[in-house]
């Protein structure tokens, strides 16, 4: 992975557009200047409000030189907000924040989200604050630019939930409650706070303003159908960069003769990249996504349109030019090598196949574009050479209405690198991170928490940490993101050396008066420093195996057994590869009062079974009402040869 700066400096040399209009001209400066003759003035700040690239100090102060001096301004409200835009795009946070206290008179919510995107560029940590209390004054303007701000981000499905809330009157309408579930999503996914997703936002879009800020008439096609948001000021690059960040690896191709420039992103996820070629569609100033690479390809004698892939029989494509536009991407998956290799002679079954592939590579071309246009394609900042176990085990909370949920995990140690202590000892840290979303967006959840275990020597190979997070939960389906990330690599740029794994999770609900099992904990020994409470001290892991002398401690709990009544817990356990199942019998007595948990710890001992997996399902009867719970099932895996987990 390159490093953050040397992507930076890479996609600074990609050809840039030159000429739009304007994103956020306060109008009444426009219409005052131009009413009183001063048109020539209002298009000039117009025009550096809209530059390519940011004006400088003495850009901004020849400007204002001439206002004062043409005008006898900047006078108004609206004029020295106009003079605030002007500092922000020259990146002079001080000046910016000078001219804005001048700017009295312009309605609150536009005073105050200007506040925050001037807090923003200074790095102030009270940015987010601002921002916030913008939306709660939220009037017609204000609430528009602050939606304009994030369209870029925005899902197909937000941007018509932001046309039905649009229509309701600025005084009836939670402008913060929506700006929160759109900021929820992109926070858990990311696995950052809420406010450092949101001044991310800002760092990236002033970028993308600058660098890949529409300017041609050709709209775009692919990412249109994809639900590109509408009239956005950046082109295919600018949507990329402000959804996804600076990509992992870039590829370029200078283009020559019938091959137009190009170039494609490549972004690490899960199952690879995901890659995304880029080009002018004919043009010099915007670059656009492209279903296939070939699309770059521009002569032949069929009425080429840049919107068709390529020529149906690939008549006219020279076999060198071909072979050598997708070797430029070997390096980013290797079914470019393939299309390469074959497409170097283009004769009797390598066409055929040729098309095939391509078909292919469109395929995959489609459904890595939706992932990025239609979805929220967010990320936390780790690799994924680290390994992850996971499972959650769910108790009654104390809190009512709520669930205790514990995320168990595991994190493989092979890419972990430890530090070495004065001692010699070994220090292996991590930090963690559970983020969990409800099905509404209201609620967001993040639980960071960091390991750290001393060890004499390197783990063993087949070793790992145990991450233990709990939190309270109300009954329902979340989304969650889990990521481990090495400790060292903290303050490195770019991304880290870690993993995660992200998914759905259901919440029981614990609650009501009939007996009730909580999840079953399994751990290998009796030793450990999880707690559930009530005295009891275990080594949960989320593998299941038992120790290796065939004996498993399994922990649960009961609610709303008869108080002070007796009960009979039966585990019944199956061989999973099939076979003969056996059942196991412990009695107990409820010592506490009524829906308090009866917590129990059982000795599994397996040491007579075969080596392998076992499904076990546990119940309990209350033998004074002769009630029974529903199962709780889970897997054993009976392994002698087991190592004790630290």
């Amino acid at each position: 992975m390159r490093a953050l700066r040397s992507l930076l400096a890479c996609l600074a040399l990609l050809p840039l557009p030159s000429a739009g209009s304007a994103q956020t001209m306060p109008g009444p400066v426009y219409h005052d200047l131009t009413n009183d003759g001063h048109e020539r003035l209002a298009r000039e700040i117009s025009k550096m409000l809209d530059l390519r690239g940011n004006p400088d100090r003495g850009d901004v102060e020849k400007l204002l030189s001439r206002w004062e001096r043409d005008a006898g301004g900047p006078v108004s409200g609206y004029d020295w907000l106009a003079v605030t835009r002007l500092w922000l795009r020259a990146d002079q946070a001080a000046e910016a924040k000078t001219a804005l206290r001048r700017a009295t008179g312009i309605p609150e919510g536009v005073y105050l989200l200007e506040t925050a995107r001037v807090a923003f560029l200074a790095g102030d940590l009270d940015a987010a604050d601002a921002y916030w209390r913008a939306c709660a004054v939220a009037d017609e303007t204000s609430s528009l630019e602050a939606w304009l701000d994030v369209e870029p981000l925005a899902t197909p499905d937000e941007m018509e939930a932001w046309d039905r809330f649009r229509t309701l009157p600025a005084g009836d309408r939670d402008d913060c409650a929506f700006l929160r579930r759109f900021w929820n999503r992109r926070a858990a996914a990311s696995g950052t706070e809420l406010n450092v997703r949101l001044a991310r936002h800002y760092e990236r879009y002033r970028y993308a303003l600058e660098k890949f800020r529409r300017r041609g008439k050709e709209g775009p096609w692919l990412s249109s159908r994809l639900g590109r948001p509408r009239n956005s000021i950046f082109d295919d690059r600018g949507l990329l960069y402000v959804r996804m960040g600076p990509p992992d690896d870039v590829a370029v191709h200078g283009g020559d003769g019938c091959i137009e420039a190009n170039v494609t992103w490549g972004y690490d996820r899960p199952g690879g990249y995901k890659l995304y070629h880029l080009t002018p569609l004919g043009g010099t100033d915007d670059w656009w996504l492209v279903s296939n690479l070939a699309a770059v390809y521009r002569c032949g004698s069929w009425d080429r349109n840049p919107f068709v892939a390529v020529s149906p029989l690939m008549v006219d494509i020279p076999p060198d030019a071909m072979s050598d536009l997708y070797k430029s991407r070997m390096g980013l998956d290797p079914a470019y090598a393939r299309i390469a290799m074959r497409a170097a002679t283009l004769g009797g079954a390598d066409r055929l196949r040729v098309l095939e592939e391509l078909k292919d590579e469109s395929e995959r071309t489609w459904a890595d574009g939706e992932y990025a246009v239609a979805t929220v394609p967010e990320r936390p900042r780790v690799d994924l050479d680290v390994r992850l176990g996971l499972e959650w085990l769910q108790f009654r909370s104390g809190r009512p209405g709520h669930t205790r949920v514990w995320l168990n995990g595991i994190a493989e140690s092979d890419e972990l690198s430890p530090e070495e202590l004065p001692d010699g000892r070994l220090l292996y840290r991590v930090d963690a991170v559970w983020t969990v979303l409800d099905e509404s967006g209201d609620f967001y959840g993040r639980f960071p928490a960091e390991v750290r275990i001393e060890r004499e020597r390197e783990l063993a190979e087949d070793s790992g940490l145990s991450i233990r997070i709990s939190a309270d939960l109300a009954p329902g389906s979340y989304s969650y993101l889990f990521s481990v990330s090495d400790f060292k690599d903290r303050f490195q740029e770019g991304p880290v050396s870690g993993g995660y794994a992200r998914d759905t999770l259901e919440v029981r609900d614990l609650g009501g008066d009939l007996p009730i099992l909580s999840d079953v904990a399994v751990a290998a020994d009796s030793g450990g420093s999880w707690t559930p409470g009530g005295g009891v001290f275990l080594r949960p892991t989320p593998v299941h195996t038992t120790g290796a002398d065939g004996v498993a401690h399994v922990y649960y709990e009961a609610y709303n057994l008869t108080p002070r009544g007796v009960y009979e817990t039966r585990v019944r356990v199956e061989p999973k590869d099939g076979g003969e199942p056996f059942e196991l019998t412990y009695p107990g007595s409820v010592r506490l009062g009524f829906r308090v948990a009866t917590r129990g710890v059982l000795r599994l001992d397996l040491a007579d079974t075969e080596p392998g997996v076992y499904r076990i399902s546990v119940t309990v009867r209350d033998l004074t009402t002769g009630t029974t719970t529903l199962p709780t099932r889970t897997e054993i895996i009976v392994d002698r040869e087991t190592l004790s987990r630290p």
